[in-house]
């Protein structure tokens, strides 16, 4: 039972983990005291498939209202306010804050390339995985400076929650941890 434990624990930490590259230079954030971010969901799929697919087969989206909150105040509300929750604890040690600032000098644009909601099945249940790329832009630009790929970032197995935008919100959650992680080893 406790190697299957520590297998399990194992697991977590690496999809908690998981291939983050770091390609240009994002060092320009040196020294910026406020940092513009922008969410892009152009062209994400959910586990691979669209967006309709994945709404077509969830339960949840049976009602219409919380198939609208999907694309809407789940976005807003919900997972954008996570992740710049962690984001900003990450980085507010270097004097740094990402927000709201379209006249700061740059902008992060965080690219969702896949949400995969996860699975909820008690003790089984599948974590929620997002994988994005993080675009630091000259505000006003959209020629990419640097870029941070994060694949599958997940958290913890023993986070579980029935309804698939909290398990989306947490995922949201540790993709800000990563990315601020990223920034605040800019020396």
């Amino acid at each position: 039972m406790k190697n299957l434990l520590l297998i399990v624990l194992s697991i977590g930490l690496v999809a908690a983990v998981q291939a983050q590259k770091v390609t240009g230079d994002i060092s320009c954030l040196k020294g910026q005291k406020e940092i513009n971010i922008a969410f892009d969901y152009q062209g994400v799929t959910y586990d691979g498939d669209s967006e309709s697919k994945y709404l077509k087969n969830e339960d949840y989206a049976k009602k219409s209202e919380w198939r609208e909150a999907w694309t809407s105040s789940f976005r807003t509300e919900k997972w954008e306010p996570r992740l710049l929750k962690d984001l900003n604890k990450e980085i507010e040690k270097k004097g740094m804050e990402c927000g709201d600032y379209s006249d700061a000098e740059y902008t992060i644009i965080v690219k969702l390339i896949d949400i995969d909601p996860g699975t909820f099945a008690g003790p089984m249940s599948v974590p929620a995985k997002i994988s994005a790329k993080v675009i630091i832009v000259k505000t006003g630009t959209d020629n990419a400076i640097g870029t941070i790929e994060l694949k599958k970032v997940s958290y913890s197995p023993y986070f579980m929650a029935p309804q698939p935008e909290l398990r989306v919100g947490e995922a949201f959650s540790c993709v800000g941890e990563a990315i601020g992680k990223k920034i605040s080893k800019i020396k």
